[in-house]
């Protein structure tokens, strides 16, 4: 599988109410309260995960990171969207708009 070349751009605040803890995957699902929109974090080693509690809102500190969409990286997320009607009109949106794929990364929780 391809790995994108991510590039940190910013940290940012935001109140976030947890939806899943992945402790094996070190990965939180949440919603971003102030936008209502889904966000999917990968959480800094330091963190200690099991004391995050589901549906409790939290003041988290993310890394943002983006990666150019090449032609390599935008052949593998279609093939990985195929079976995804909603990933396949994200990555047409995405690609229409010029947008980069961007992915956060969970840097502190409180």
């Amino acid at each position: 599988m391809l790995k994108p070349d991510w590039k940190y751009v910013e940290t940012l605040q935001k109140k976030i109410r947890i939806n899943k803890v992945s402790l094996k995957e070190r990965h939180v699902d949440a919603v971003d309260m102030e936008s209502g929109h889904p966000i999917c974090l990968d959480a800094d080693e330091k963190i200690d995960l099991g004391k995050i509690k589901k549906a409790k809102i939290y003041q988290a500190t993310m890394k943002v990171y983006k990666a150019e969409l090449t032609p390599e990286l935008e052949n593998q997320l279609t093939e990985m969207a195929m079976e995804d009607i909603d990933r396949l009109r994200a990555l047409q949106a995405m690609k229409a708009s010029g947008s980069k794929p961007t992915k956060f990364g969970l840097a502190s929780i409180k």
